[in-house]
């Protein structure tokens, strides 16, 4: 967008805040509407089921046309007007497809909103979300340009699975080296039996001598 549909955007939509919006008695169906309507071009049109949950909102900004029902899901058009403000002979030509440039740029101007208006809180929520699933996508740009289809995810295919298998066995980790026992001196041996006796020898004599050292103090 050029500079100047930039700077009349950000009228627009700071006017749409500023309106106040104007109810329509109930319908048949018991829905009604709720009008928010500014001079500079922005409208947005919602309709209300009689428990008051939103069922259908229809935003336009400037010359671009924003569309959500309920179970439906957002569509885009374009607006053929006289003028900046919308009248009844302004006719709405709707887009074959989703128009992701025109979903970005209704979801950039209506970021900042942070007012306590259900309906604009309502609409800002639904286009935040169309703009974070075109990201995922991969079909939106921060700048957005001229309108391109969405772009579906990559999905890794079956065919990749055994070029992965080909690139050779999967390393494993090493077994554990067997446990190496010394060889046993039997000379180390003998004396270590050896020293053993005598120590039991000396222990029982100790022994022996405390006993009658008991037996003569008594």
């Amino acid at each position: 967008m050029s500079e100047l549909s930039s700077e009349r955007l950000k009228a627009a939509v700071l006017a749409l805040y500023q309106a106040r919006p104007v109810e329509g008695p109930p319908g048949d169906d018991g829905q009604r509407s709720v009008w928010h309507l500014s001079t500079q071009g922005a409208e947005l049109l919602s309709f209300v089921d009689p428990e008051g949950r939103v069922q259908r909102q229809e935003l336009t900004l400037l010359d671009e046309h924003c569309v959500w029902s309920s179970g439906v899901g957002l569509r885009t058009g374009r607006v053929e007007q006289d003028g900046a403000v919308r009248t009844e002979t302004s006719v709405v030509h709707p887009d074959a497809q989703p128009v992701p440039a025109r979903l970005l740029r209704a979801a950039l101007a209506l970021e900042h909103y942070q007012g306590e208006d259900r309906y604009i809180l309502h609409i800002q929520r639904v286009l935040a979300l169309a703009r974070q699933g075109l990201v995922l996508a991969g079909g939106a740009n921060p700048a957005p340009g001229p309108a391109a289809p969405v772009a579906s995810a990559p999905v890794a295919s079956a065919s990749a699975v055994p070029a992965l298998k080909a690139q050779g066995p999967v390393p494993t980790a090493p077994s554990p080296l067997p446990l190496q026992v010394p060889a046993i001196d039997p000379v180390m041996l003998r004396r270590q039996k050896t020293e053993g006796l005598t120590m039991l020898i000396v222990l029982g004599m100790g022994l022996l001598f405390s006993v009658l050292l008991l037996y003569w103090l008594l």
